[in-house]
């Protein structure tokens, strides 16, 4: 197992290494293109350059994830929201996510040069985690380690990982919670959660699927699972104790079931240029419904896991949907989840039909 981690994880980075060097050669080499600071955001722009004291990289328009978390690095604390916090656009939204950048410059230690390298080094870093634990999972599941790469290969985690987001970080957490459950080694899935839901709180989706998961399989309550509960409450009740005044969220996520999806088939069918939108969301909408059909069959400790994000799939909003790069991180789980289940569910019929002992896919705990 130690090998096959070794192995995976080195893979990941390599994999998630060249992927940003890719995106990087084309601005010689200048980590603020990650970052995605935006031609419509002057005044942010100012900010960053004054800290690098260099000018920076300007993606089109509103450029995207990294310029706040950017922010958000250089103070992770918030212990001066006037200067740092004050160029995110939904403060509360977005102080939530805090474990991505507080690693990114090492709680604010790292000047501002160091800093937008560490937003790329630690997303490499995840990669190379969230792979090798994929891998680990579908060992446990009776499959081959080289499945790791439907974490690698994930759209949502190559999207994130070139805009310089905090998915990365919490999906590489979810795995690893994953795989320490299935080896029932709780602690260390309660501590792998916690980074998880500091790094993205939707991930308190997985607790509680893997919670539910530990209750049906060993019927018993498992209280370490309320620690990162604990832990994104606390963060929230900080986050708005620090920023005051700054309260202001105007995100819209969910909708009545079906209709965010219905929405944005429409603008997909009537807009010419939006066929990998609607091939993405066709392709989450039918995956979703398949784990929670699997999920119901065959229980896993991946496939719970995850099957709170395949019923999210139903309440996503318009806006998430409409574009690609939003609705494959949105449900990123799902997407990698899907490529180990169906083997490993057929693998165990095939083996059930011949007689033989497969690994097992429901391992009790």
């Amino acid at each position: 197992m130690r090998r096959a981690a070794i192995v995976m994880g080195i893979v990941g980075a390599l994999g998630a290494t060249f992927m940003a060097s890719r995106l990087l050669s084309e601005f010689d080499f200048d980590p603020t293109a990650t970052v995605r600071f935006a031609t419509l955001s002057p005044e942010q722009n100012a900010y960053a350059e004054e800290l690098l004291g260099r000018e920076i990289v300007v993606a089109p328009k509103a450029g995207h994830d990294g310029k706040f978390f950017f922010s958000q690095a250089m103070d992770p604390f918030l212990l001066e929201p006037d200067v740092h916090a004050v160029h995110l656009d939904r403060p509360t939204y977005r102080a939530q996510r805090m474990a991505y950048p507080t690693l990114a410059s090492l709680g604010g230690l790292l000047p501002a040069s160091a800093t937008v390298w560490g937003l790329i080094v630690v997303n490499v870093i995840a990669m190379a985690v969230g792979t090798a634990y994929t891998g680990l999972v579908a060992v446990q599941m009776g499959l081959s380690k080289w499945f790791g790469l439907a974490f690698l290969v994930n759209p949502a985690m190559i999207v994130t990982l070139n805009i310089d987001g905090g998915g990365v970080v919490a999906m590489a957490g979810m795995m690893a919670g994953v795989y320490y459950v299935m080896k029932d080694e709780l602690v260390a899935a309660t501590v792998a959660l916690t980074v998880a839901c500091l790094a993205r709180e939707t991930m308190l989706i997985a607790v509680f699927g893997l919670g539910l998961y530990v209750l049906y399989t060993r019927r018993k309550v498992t209280w370490k699972f309320v620690v990162p509960v604990i832990a994104v409450a606390g963060w929230w009740f900080y986050v708005r104790l620090r920023l005051g005044g700054m309260l202001g969220q105007d995100i819209l996520a969910l909708q009545f079931p079906f209709v965010g999806f219905t929405q944005a088939f429409q603008r997909w069918v009537s807009t010419p240029d939006s066929t990998v939108d609607l091939l993405m969301g066709i392709v989450l909408l039918v995956v979703s419904f398949m784990i929670l059909i699997r999920a119901v069959k065959t229980p896993t400790a991946l496939s719970w896991a995850v099957a709170g994000f395949a019923l999210l799939a139903i309440l996503l909003s318009g806006p998430v949907w409409l574009k690609y790069f939003d609705s494959s991180r949105a449900l990123a789980p799902v997407l990698t989840a899907y490529v180990l289940i169906v083997p490993a569910e057929a693998r165990s019929k095939r083996l059930a039909k011949t007689g033989s002992h497969p690994v097992t896919v429901h391992p009790q705990l």
